[in-house]
């Protein structure tokens, strides 16, 4: 059993591989601001995606989609609007926001444009 910094460290790890087989060039990852994080945040298919990683235990009874309220989907667009200050170059790419799930047997599964 993994502790939580760990998993998050092995979930995002594991995330990132699966992006960058999947053809994204990984800009950033833990984007942070006092408002809130964007762990992933990558370029592919003219689009910027900023995706959310969770490490899920299949046996807590829920999908980590429903992670996605919509305070959680706030937070990301204003992080995703501090990036775009700090990077005005990106402001013309479409946005994607996505979930990367990981599972207790490390399989990934993406989401992607889930708001």
């Amino acid at each position: 059993m993994w502790n939580k910094i760990e998993r998050g460290r092995q979930g995002e790890a594991l995330a990132r591989d699966y992006l960058e087989a999947n053809g994204h060039l990984i800009l950033f990852q833990n984007y942070r601001k006092a408002i809130g994080e964007l762990d992933i945040i990558s370029f592919w298919n003219d689009c910027l995606h900023c995706s959310e990683v969770k490490f899920w235990r299949e046996s807590s009874g829920f999908h980590p989609l429903e992670c996605f309220h919509e305070t959680k989907r706030k937070k990301m667009r204003k992080v995703y609007f501090y990036f775009l200050k700090e990077f005005p170059a990106f402001f013309h790419l479409t946005p994607s926001f996505n979930l990367i799930h990981i599972t207790e047997k490390k399989e990934v599964h993406f989401y992607s444009s889930i708001f």
